[in-house]
């Protein structure tokens, strides 16, 4: 009798991994081979990357703009010159 019970319990536990495997996002092959190169990419290039719990990838690109400006005596102001 102790052994079937402990047999049971073992049998629910292993359902029990079993569901989370399904349901885990970072067990998926598919999920991996497709995100991979994405987060690799996005590192290479030297932007922030953060992957969620839900399985979401944040990529976070800070561009500089740099704008410069002179000062024009005739209209007695800054006028932007270009920007890149």
């Amino acid at each position: 009798m102790v052994n079937l019970v402990m047999s049971i319990s073992a049998e629910k536990k292993d359902l029990f991994t079993n569901q989370q495997e399904e349901n885990d996002i970072f067990a998926d092959i598919n999920y991996i081979c497709k995100t991979t190169p994405l987060i690799v990419e996005s590192l290479q290039k030297g932007l922030d990357v953060a992957q969620l719990p839900n399985g979401d990838i944040l990529v976070t690109e800070v561009r500089t703009i740099n704008t410069q400006y002179s000062w024009d005596k005739n209209k007695q102001k800054m006028s932007r010159v270009s920007q890149n």
